[in-house]
């Protein structure tokens, strides 16, 4: 009878030793969700360019997954915190919903990832960096932005460096900005205004965080009111040596695309057009 309990003993402890330990499991719970969202292609042709392209630099792999985006069929614009966006829905992957903020975390995680399930591991790790993934995933696989290692300011953002390395000052025209907001004090940051840039310092893949113009209405109320610095985001592809912007339009740029779904447009002519916006920063991989 001894030898039976200490048998089952071992088999017991056996069997705890070779379960998943939480975060694991936390991720499993993940990527069957991620696995039935929808997606911009199936999860096998995910997989199989993920594998031909793992050794190329970063930067082109951004540059490549933004233009599959763009051309992608049935990509609605969706701002994550309305119904069916992917904050109200706690969702890592939604790719026929996106707003500016998805479509960078979604691109930028697919060109640093091996597979499906290791782009959902990035995704954990740089939207809720330092969080537990047991903490964050619950039983349906929904993850919670309500998380305070969610970051919810796109400056605090750029300085996690999570989402490329802030290379704003070592570009042409780069000064410190004089009007801050309510979160962050005038000259605590560096922007490069846009009748500054120099267009042939973007490069492929760089992510380009739009800043609001203190000038404008919009702009003024945005950063005294909600302490905002940032107001878009886009991703740079370079096309004849010209930076275009892929971006999530929520509206028409005359001339140049409708709204609602993930376009490109130069990133100058968008600059010109767009007036709440005066100055970029820029990070890069």
């Amino acid at each position: 009878m001894k030898t039976m309990i200490a048998m089952a003993l071992l088999v017991a402890l056996a069997v705890q030793g070779c379960a998943e330990p939480p975060d694991q499991q936390a991720l499993d719970r993940a990527v069957v969700r991620a696995e039935a969202a929808p997606r911009i292609m199936p999860v096998a042709r995910e997989d199989s360019l993920l594998s031909l392209e793992m050794e190329r630099p970063t930067a082109y792999r951004v540059g490549q997954w933004a233009r599959r985006f763009a051309q992608a069929e049935g990509v609605t614009y969706r701002f994550g915190l309305q119904d069916g966006g992917y904050v109200s829905e706690g969702d890592l992957v939604r790719d026929d919903r996106q707003d500016c903020v998805s479509l960078m975390y979604r691109v930028t995680e697919l060109a640093r990832a091996a597979d499906h399930r290791d782009a959902a591991a990035w995704a954990l790790n740089t939207r809720f960096a330092g969080a537990p993934w047991d903490s964050v995933v619950d039983g349906q696989g929904r993850v919670d932005y309500d998380r305070p290692e969610h970051l919810d300011f796109s400056l605090d953002m750029i300085r996690a460096g999570h989402w490329g390395t802030d290379v704003t000052a070592t570009l042409t025209g780069a000064r410190p900005d004089s009007s801050g907001s309510s979160r962050y004090p005038a000259g605590s940051f560096v922007t490069v205004p846009e009748d500054a840039l120099v267009p042939g310092e973007l490069k492929e893949g760089d992510i380009v965080w739009m800043v609001l113009d203190p000038e404008h209405a919009a702009g003024a109320r945005l950063r005294r009111e909600y302490g905002l610095v940032i107001g878009h985001i886009g991703i740079v592809i370079i096309e004849d040596g010209r930076p275009w912007l892929v971006h999530a339009a929520s509206s028409d740029l005359e001339g140049w695309y409708e709204g609602g779904t993930v376009v490109t447009v130069p990133l100058e002519v968008y600059l010109e057009r767009v007036e709440r916006y005066s100055a970029i920063m820029v990070t890069r991989f």
